[in-house]
């Protein structure tokens, strides 16, 4: 009779399954929000502030838009890869953009340029820092 409820203890035991799920974990999560970014430019010797916005895209696992871009109201399309931002050359609106940025903790610094391709004017190199608004 010991033996038989053992058996069935065992039996019953290992017939239970266990199902672990792992928490889906998108690298871009940290990088989403509203942010208020202080730009300089080299090329104009001037600060400026405004808001950018950061979101997923839809075209890969790495995309993002920076809404907002340069105070002019373009979408920038960018790639995030651990704590790079990398904004490839295109041309939105008129406006050439290109550039590179880095994740620190809540604020992202970018390094990058535009040119006005309608107006003709000069390329504006530019350096700013995003600061996440929580």
């Amino acid at each position: 009779m010991k033996r038989f409820i053992f058996f069935l203890l065992l039996l019953g035991l290992s017939a239970c399954e266990f199902y672990y799920t792992e928490p889906v974990y998108d690298s871009r999560d940290r990088i989403i929000g509203r942010y208020d970014m202080e730009e300089y430019s080299e090329t104009y010797n001037d600060f400026t502030r405004y808001t950018i916005w950061i979101e997923r895209s839809g075209r890969s696992s790495d995309a993002i838009w920076i809404d907002n871009f340069y105070a002019v109201n373009i979408r920038v399309r960018a790639t995030i890869n651990y704590d790079k931002v990398t904004i490839p050359r295109q041309t939105v609106n008129g406006y050439e953009v290109e550039g590179v940025g880095t994740v620190y903790g809540n604020r992202v610094s970018f390094s990058y340029r535009v040119r006005d391709v309608y107006n003709n004017y000069r390329t504006d190199f530019l350096n700013g820092t995003a600061y996440k608004d929580f």
